[in-house]
């Protein structure tokens, strides 16, 4: 068996169903043996970032990793912000660097340099295979890295040589199914009783959740937990997968992409308990929201997250779901009164966001030109499975005005915030949940960059509905630049990307008009087909940012 053959049985046999990336001459064993296998989905892209985005979705979506298949050093160089995003987001991914011959770093052949230098700051692990008796096991290595404790990236660097040589005698292991979490580390009961004791005397408690709730699948436990108490629920950029924002208790996101009340919840608070929450600054608008007194617990996976960017009373290192069932456990043992004050604070909380957005939506400028509000209403209106994806820009911050119904409905490049990830990460979620509405929410400027991706929406047939809102500008950084008494390299022109998309083989449609956006999106919708709607929007319209954000600038 040559090595090529068994890593990718490997791979597949530990559970690894989608495959992406673009094929080049060291990818090519891999790419011809997965032809003729029907228990994997391969998707050729037209740009390595988008196949990193893809996968980035599949596996927040399913708990799996998926195999990006990247050529030589300029293939894994293309792909790197998709890689990057993924990594800082923690989501579990494999990436296959199928490299030139061994003798080509040496040597300083053509596509030649050292793939593991770029990103081994973010990535979890790395490990370049020199002999053919290597591969498997790094493989297996990898595989279980990406998805124990902290998910995260692995890479494996597979020299051509060694791919296409022979595995060699011996047996070759079982695959192992790898998914997150792998193993769930339970919490300290002494901590936990510390923690239960400090949850029962706060008067207004305040519920911050992060990403690691979403791989531990949480949600159930954590909403116990927030009835039980009858504390308000706070969610980040990726923990809007994790818990309902449908629920009376979750207010939904906070800090520099959320909503303003919410960040009061916050700062009101005279206790703060994070689960699978970094306390990052995107949460907490750079640590402006936390009370300056209040005590806090935090509860991550990862012990070296835990106090990184704010002191903590109490420190629980444990998997999200396993802390929240032990504090639920804690505290039913004797009935915990609920002050009226902390309902009347908790009521407050929400009649304030309830205010705010209407505020937002009153302020709609009646000047012939199509608003952002108009666009937010109408997807407000999808099912609540719908899943959404979104870009880095202004439009992001209207993305974000809409509640997350459903795990895995929010999808977005949070801590690297790169642009060119929405159109990729809509494809994942089509992927790996065709049965669900999928919308992608993104700029001109961030479409432009995936934009040969089309094409790939069309021929594997992913019928996601694609928004773009368009400015024709860099709208978030425009302001920006103005601030320093000039305009420049943020105004650009675009083309009809409704016209474009039936030339790439979707459906396109064009906003220009107020009162246009509903009939084209539930048109779209119609279709069953990949579409685009081409939003033509008043270019002065600006996102609500809450006070803290500009605090924390």
């Amino acid at each position: 068996m040559k090595v090529y053959q068994a890593v990718l049985d490997q791979l597949i046999g530990a559970g690894v169903t989608y495959f992406s990336g673009m094929i080049g001459s060291t990818a090519a064993p891999y790419a011809a043996t997965l032809a003729d296998r029907n228990d994997m989905r391969y998707v050729g892209v037209r740009h390595e970032h988008t196949a990193a985005s893809i996968l980035d979705a599949t596996a927040r979506l399913t708990g799996k990793p998926g195999c990006l298949m990247v050529h030589g050093a300029s293939g894994f160089l293309a792909a790197s912000a998709g890689i990057a995003s993924a990594a800082l987001d923690s989501t579990p991914m494999f990436i296959l660097s199928a490299t030139q011959e061994r003798r080509a770093m040496e040597s300083g052949w053509w596509q030649t340099m050292n793939v593991q230098t770029p990103l081994s700051d973010v990535l979890k692990w790395q490990k370049r295979v020199e002999r053919p008796d290597q591969a498997i096991e790094a493989v297996r290595a990898a595989l279980r890295e990406a998805v124990s404790g902290k998910p995260g990236v692995a890479q494996v660097d597979l020299p051509i040589d060694v791919s296409a040589d022979d595995l060699g005698p011996g047996e070759v292991p079982e695959p192992i199914p790898v998914h997150t979490p792998l193993h769930r580390p339970y919490p300290d009961p002494a901590l936990v009783k510390e923690a239960a004791a400090l949850l029962r005397s706060a008067e207004r408690p305040v519920l911050l959740v992060g990403g690691g709730a979403m791989y531990s699948g949480a949600a159930s436990a954590l909403i116990e937990l927030a009835e039980r108490l009858h504390m308000p629920v706070v969610n980040s950029p990726t923990s809007r997968n994790a818990v309902p924002e449908t629920h009376p208790l979750v207010l939904g996101p906070s800090g520099i992409v959320g909503y303003e009340p919410v960040g009061d919840a916050i700062k009101e608070a005279d206790l703060v308990l994070a689960i699978g929450s970094r306390l990052s600054d995107l949460q907490t608008a750079r640590g402006a929201l936390l009370p300056g007194d209040a005590p806090i617990i935090q509860v991550d996976i990862d012990s070296a997250a835990i106090g990184q960017n704010h002191a903590v009373t109490v420190g629980i290192a444990a998997d999200a779901r396993a802390c929240a069932e032990a504090l639920n456990e804690a505290l039913v043992v004797e009935n915990i009164e609920i002050s009226s004050a902390r309902r009347d604070w908790v009521m407050s909380l929400a009649t304030r966001i309830a205010d705010w957005q209407q505020a937002w939506f009153d302020a709609t400028p009646d000047n012939g030109k199509v608003q952002p509000q108009e666009v937010v209403q109408a997807l407000m209106t999808l099912p609540p499975e719908t899943i959404f994806t979104h870009g880095a820009g202004d439009h992001g911050f209207y993305g974000y005005m809409v509640p997350v119904a459903s795990p895995g409905a929010h999808l977005v490049s949070t801590r690297l915030g790169a642009m060119g990830c929405a159109l990729g990460l809509a494809l994942g979620a089509k992927l790996s949940r065709p049965d669900q509405t999928v919308i992608g929410c993104v700029g001109d400027g961030d479409f432009m960059l995936q934009i040969g991706d089309l094409e790939t929406m069309a021929r594997e047939n992913l019928s996601a509905v694609m928004v773009v809102f368009n400015n024709f500008r860099l709208g978030s950084q425009r302001k920006r630049v103005e601030a320093y008494g000039n305009v420049m390299g943020v105004d650009h022109g675009n083309p009809d990307f409704a016209k474009l998309a039936d030339l790439f083989g979707c459906r396109g449609f064009r906003v220009d008009t107020p009162g246009q956006f509903d009939a084209a999106l539930r048109e779209a919708l119609a279709t069953g087909a990949p579409c685009v709607i081409d939003v033509i929007m008043d270019p002065d319209a600006r996102p609500p940012r809450i006070a803290a954000s500009r605090e924390a600038r």
